[in-house]
């Protein structure tokens, strides 16, 4: 490590994992998904309950 650098930075964004995807395709896909969700208020709309914070 050079020392202009921080230990936060040597970190490579590719070894990163942490999360909903793994991959860009993985996400793209989620995102499409996601799309057509719902959403709180559309379901309490309905009447349905949404689900709980987490």
């Amino acid at each position: 490590m050079k020392p202009t650098e921080s230990p936060a930075n040597t970190h490579k964004i590719a070894n990163i994992v942490n999360g909903m995807a793994e991959n860009e395709a993985e996400m793209i896909k989620l995102g499409k998904e996601m799309k057509s969700m719902k959403t709180n208020a559309e379901v309490v709309e309905s009447g349905m309950v949404p689900d709980p914070a987490q």
